[in-house]
């Protein structure tokens, strides 16, 4: 009798250590998805964190450029450029009119602070000019970036004007988009 005690004793004993060795292998399982979520919560935090500084220089540069037409009123039709054209950073500015200097210069900033960036001025209404940026945000777009369009079509589309509140900003699939409009 003592004997069929002691061997089930032992049974219980084995039986228990199979169970714990079981559970911490669940607790692994376990820790190891929740360090998989971690993993890929901490992509997307430094994926919305790269695009919201792209967001702030194109903010930068839109209230840079109609900073640049408030102080040059008189001149104002000399800004528009409706369509999104390529400047190199290392183009030369243009020395005509202080409205095409102006133009030129903030072309090249755009298109050197910001991934594939193209910049256009272009009037909405009478008293309302849109300043309008595109660039390639490459960790959201479903495609390459392409800048071809005109300012004018992009504000249309996502809503800036002074009708709207805010500035209009999204994406087209292919480039982010961001306008600020005001009345001159």
């Amino acid at each position: 009798m003592l004997v069929n005690h002691w061997n089930l004793q032992m049974s219980r004993n084995r039986q228990s250590a199979g169970f714990t060795l079981l559970e911490v292998l669940i607790a692994l399982l376990v820790l190891s998805f929740g360090l998989l979520g971690l993993a890929a919560l901490q992509a997307y935090s430094v994926k919305a964190n790269q695009s919201a500084n792209l967001r702030s220089q194109a903010s930068v540069l839109a209230n840079m450029m109609m900073d640049n037409i408030r102080s040059n009123r008189a001149n104002i039709a000399s800004y528009y450029a409706d369509d999104y054209d390529e400047f190199l950073c290392s183009a030369t500015p243009d020395t005509g009119s202080v409205a095409a200097r102006d133009l030129s210069e903030w072309r090249i900033q755009v298109n050197c602070q910001l991934p594939q960036g193209r910049a256009a001025v272009a009037p909405i209404s009478v008293n309302e000019v849109a300043v309008c940026i595109r660039w390639s945000d490459e960790r959201w777009e479903t495609a390459s970036g392409d800048s071809t369009g005109k300012c004018t079509e992009d504000a249309a589309t996502f809503g800036a004007s002074l009708a709207d509140d805010g500035p209009g900003a999204g994406m087209d699939g292919q480039t982010s988009v961001f306008i600020v409009s005001s009345r001159m």
